[in-house]
């Protein structure tokens, strides 16, 4: 029996992730190419598929746009049958300039029409986006290529997650593209992978507001800070945030980042991971873990004079915070 196969990478990469449509389009013409060793005409996939030749030529730009697909004079192919394309230019941060560089129009629409990979992102644009690109978007858009040297799929996936979280603003995208332009964030799984990590720590920041009762500002720059501190350097839980809050509220009367952070710096120390360890610590008056972990805040360098003493340690961090604030 005849087969016809996808690469490993092309079903890690987009079967999770793209539009059924467009899969079935790709699907479909990996078959065609298989069968008879050369691509079909949009017309033809037009009317096999029941489509309009539009969408199915919008379909195919998307496909070049992610770099599966190449087109150029000798039409579609793909990509191991060409030079490599803009979307796999390498990041080149070396040719940064300090501002963004301005582009004509007539620059852009000519890079435009004689490579798919820039006109298929003008395309995937405003799709993710929902909305027409006017010509700063545009040339905004392009500079993140030719300035910033990032591949077509990484600014794909860049509006992806800003759209996701609704800030699509042009300065915003801009600082985040900079962003990942200066960590070497040059491939779809290199931006996968990081968007997990923001989503990530969206997801933890949004459940310590809820838990702190912060609903409708902003957090401060400090107050990220601890966040940060707490999540990503301590790795410590949200029910120990949550513990510590209520210590917090219960002894001071108010929300205080600086002991909050003093009570979760001896429980990390004492090697308290969950609030059952710090209770058990509290009955016996002594610390679960044999080697308490050595760390020193960056918010203070509040030290312990006596480690064992846990039964008096929260009336001492008040009396230390108080004597602070006066």
């Amino acid at each position: 029996m005849q087969q016809f196969s996808i690469p490993f990478s092309f079903a890690e990469k987009h079967i999770r992730f793209s539009n059924p449509e467009y899969l079935r389009l790709y699907m479909y013409l990996s078959y065609q190419v298989a069968k008879t060793g050369c691509f079909p005409k949009t017309e033809q996939l037009a009317r096999e598929l029941d489509m309009s030749q539009e969408r199915v030529l919008f379909i195919m730009d998307f496909w070049v746009s992610q770099g599966e697909l190449i087109y150029d004079c000798d039409g579609y192919h793909y990509p191991d049958h060409a030079e490599k394309s803009v979307s796999s230019a390498p990041v080149l941060l070396e040719k940064k300039r300090s501002s963004r560089p301005s582009y004509s129009m007539a620059e852009i629409d000519a890079v435009s029409a004689s490579n798919k990979s820039v006109s298929g992102l003008f395309y995937q644009a405003e799709t993710v986006l929902h909305k027409i690109l006017t010509p700063s978007d545009m040339e905004m858009l392009y500079s993140f290529i030719d300035w910033l040297g990032l591949p077509v799929e990484v600014i794909t996936m860049l509006l992806s997650y800003a759209a996701k979280r609704g800030k699509t603003n042009r300065r915003y995208l801009e600082t985040v593209a900079i962003d990942w332009a200066e960590r070497g964030i040059d491939s779809f799984e290199a931006a996968e992978a990081h968007v997990m990590v923001l989503e990530n720590a969206d997801s933890v920041e949004k459940e310590i507001r809820n838990i702190l009762g912060i609903y409708d500002r902003a957090l401060s720059a400090t107050e990220k800070k601890y966040l940060k501190l707490w999540s990503e350097n301590d790795r410590i839980s949200t029910e120990l945030i949550a513990l510590a809050y209520d210590r917090t509220v219960t002894n001071t009367g108010k929300l205080s980042w600086a002991y909050m952070n003093k009570i979760l710096e001896s429980w990390v120390d004492a090697g308290y991971t969950t609030t059952e360890q710090v209770q058990q610590g509290e009955v016996h008056g002594k610390p679960i873990s044999k080697e308490p972990l050595p760390r020193k805040s960056p918010f203070n360098n509040y030290q312990d004079a006596n480690a064992n003493d846990y039964s008096g340690l929260e009336a001492k961090i008040l009396d230390l915070i108080l004597d602070e604030e006066e």
